[in-house]
């Protein structure tokens, strides 16, 4: 970290509790702004979004997106007035799972869930609610199997900072109607705690110096 630089970052909702709970722990308040939940759904969309915003900034030395490469969408990105900082990771998943590298154990046929992405208005289990209200349980279960059949897990991952117990009965009636089991997976988000700390070593990180655009290659 430059105490003489100016930094801001971007994040997912999903993961407001993992960066509050470290910029508290290290004392810490550079601004963050938080994407509305559903902006990730559509990688075009998103990079849109991402662009749009980071065209409106000045300022500012380091732009901080913990993303990864999240379907592309943040691949073409660029700013001609400051750096941009990614993960070199797949996407917030790798951020979460992580403790000193981003190569992690992702199982296959895993859909992963923390309290942060259960408030979204877009997570699995409201949607279920919302189809179910609108269509009827039986249609609402066959509409689900078609969306969620291809898994075998919810994982809940386990970051410390929300009860299980809770996170567990709000998905339960959704694991049933898909037959998915329910690990729970100790997750440190090391690196994603190193990235809002502002430390960005060249093993897990990128700085895309100003007038240069994000390549999915810098992302690998």
């Amino acid at each position: 970290m430059d105490e003489n630089k100016k930094y801001m970052m971007i994040a997912c909702q999903n993961l407001q509790d993992e960066i509050r709970g470290t910029m508290q722990e290290a004392d810490l308040d550079y601004p963050v702004l938080y994407l509305a939940a559903g902006t990730h759904d559509s990688p075009d969309k998103m990079r849109a979004t991402l662009q749009a915003v980071i065209d409106s900034l000045s300022g500012i030395d380091y732009l901080i997106l913990p993303m990864g490469r999240c379907g592309n969408a943040t691949v073409g990105l660029k700013s001609d007035r400051f750096s941009l900082v990614l993960p070199k990771c797949e996407d917030c998943i790798n951020l979460v799972l992580s403790e000193d590298s981003l190569k992690v154990n992702r199982p296959k046929g895993t859909f992963f869930f923390t309290d942060g992405w259960l408030r979204s208005v877009f997570s699995a289990d409201r949607e279920y609610d919302r189809t179910t209200e609108k269509y009827g349980k039986e249609q609402s279960d066959m509409v689900m199997n078609m969306i969620y059949g291809g898994y075998q897990h919810f994982a809940l991952l386990d970051t410390g900072l929300y009860n299980l117990d809770r996170a567990r009965a709000q998905l339960e009636p959704l694991a049933k109607v898909v037959s998915v089991d329910f690990p729970i997976i100790p997750s440190a988000y090391g690196v994603l705690k190193k990235m809002v700390r502002l430390e960005f070593d060249n093993q897990n990180f990128v700085v895309v110096p100003p007038g240069k655009a994000v390549d999915e290659d810098m992302l690998e």
